[in-house]
């Protein structure tokens, strides 16, 4: 199950890697064209009795589309390359879905890296988070040590202090002293003081100054890293094509590998007189590569699953405009499809889909809602639409302000907006505050 949910998270190109170091450490697995791939079924079954089934069945083999058969010839002209700004949230997002230990965990986890901002600090208290989610401090304070465990080392710290207190819990650095120097002196350490350093923890300056390098090694800001202009290459996991007035869905397995079992080593293993200890490590291995071709089948199959029904939902915005993407969560597509939330969470977090209108990622699918001042919920798509054409609009001497953008999207559109979530979503537009975009 692990390697299951493991295999789920994966995007397309660390799939191929897994597989080809699979195929590396693992004799039983062999690369072959799609005729000779051995089918492996999902449910359950007795092991041994599986094992030994397919031992017998040497002569027989199974296509299956979902073990690297390419599924459309044109397939090729969609496994493009494409550069895009690496995202700190979207990395921590991932390790959250493979990480949280159930649903609850999952919406409080999503509520802390949403505020988390691109140093990696944490900018919303535990009480503020509580009060946002209806749920007391525990649970929050718990969900936030497991995403202080994630990389970045120190990611999800409230304060410097505390964000280098976490990467020393992470190292081998075992000298008590520099944690005593981190915990009560960084202010000493930045203005160079110090003989207060040496005298305060009672140790010669020559012993403290050493001390002080190994602090200064450690990084205060964790997560500008993926804040950077960094190209990251891409392969879209699905390609989604307008055919017609239909969605056709393509789930993109180009360049994966096709496996199948080795029929020498299952010739060898029902050799009578094979060594007990040859026997026991291909049996061993033979189980690995099975479980290995049914986690790959899993993800394909709930893959395709889930995008079909998001394609369903979305399909109005997918053919014609983002900003028509409709209120979405991971629980409505659980409740459709009867699986479990995470499985949806780990299905979803840093896959990317080609739509007729460029390459997304598959999170953005799924928009946060707003209710207007009758009822009804508008995504989170659509206001960001709302204030980039304000903006744009805007008289460039006197730009408005986020409260201003707050009173004239109550007014002419009935939606109750927040100035702190207003100015949100022009951070995620990219927009620069209103002092910036002033025109003297």
């Amino acid at each position: 199950m692990q390697q299951s949910l493991k295999i789920l998270a994966l995007p397309l190109p660390e799939l191929k890697d897994l597989v080809n170091q699979e195929l590396e450490n693992n004799p039983l697995l062999e690369e072959s064209v799609v005729k000779d791939t051995v089918v492996v079924k999902a449910g359950v079954s007795d092991k041994t009795s599986e094992l030994l089934s397919i031992l017998e069945d040497s002569d027989s083999y199974y296509p299956d589309k979902y073990l690297g058969q390419k599924e459309a010839s044109n397939i090729t002209l969609h496994a493009t390359l494409v550069s895009r700004k690496m995202n700190l949230q979207e990395v921590l997002l991932r390790q959250l879905s493979i990480m949280a230990c159930d649903d609850e965990q999952l919406k409080i986890g999503e509520e802390i890296i949403g505020n988390i901002d691109d140093n990696g600090y944490l900018k919303a208290s535990i009480e503020e988070i509580a009060k946002t989610l209806g749920l007391p401090n525990k649970p929050i304070e718990n969900t936030l040590k497991l995403i202080q465990q994630f990389e970045p080392s120190g990611v999800g710290a409230r304060s410097i202090s505390e964000c280098l207190l976490i990467q020393l819990s992470q190292s081998n650095e075992q000298n008590p002293l520099i944690k005593l120097i981190m915990e009560n002196h960084l202010e000493d350490v930045a203005k160079k003081r110090f003989q207060i350093i040496a005298k305060s923890l009672k140790q010669p300056l020559e012993l403290i100054e050493p001390l002080i390098k190994d602090v200064l090694k450690f990084d205060p800001k964790p997560g500008r890293n993926y804040s950077q202009e960094h190209p990251q290459h891409i392969i879209p996991d699905i390609i989604i094509d307008l055919d017609g007035d239909e969605l056709k869905i393509t789930i993109n397995n180009e360049d994966l590998p096709t496996l199948h079992i080795s029929r020498n080593y299952r010739n060898m293993l029902k050799n009578q007189n094979l060594d007990q200890k040859a026997r026991e490590f291909l049996m061993q291995k033979l189980s690995s590569a099975i479980e290995l071709l049914r986690s790959i089948t899993r993800r394909q199959s709930t893959l395709r699953r889930i995008i079909e029904t998001v394609a369903d939902i979305q399909q109005e915005a997918i053919k014609k405009d983002l900003s028509l993407l409709k209120p979405l969560n991971f629980h409505d597509v659980s409740s459709i499809l009867d699986i479990h939330e995470t499985t949806v969470c780990r299905a979803i977090m840093n896959k990317y889909v080609k739509i007729p209108s460029g390459v997304v990622a598959l999170k953005n699918f799924f928009p946060s809602s707003i209710s207007n001042t009758n009822g009804q919920c508008v995504s989170s798509s659509f206001v960001k639409k709302i204030i980039k054409t304000l903006i744009e609009k805007e008289d460039k001497k006197k730009p408005l302000t986020d409260k201003d953008i707050c009173e004239i999207i109550s007014k002419q559109n009935n939606l109750k907006l927040s100035r702190r979530t207003v100015a949100k979503y022009r951070e995620e537009l990219k927009i620069l505050s209103t002092s910036f975009r002033r025109e003297r």
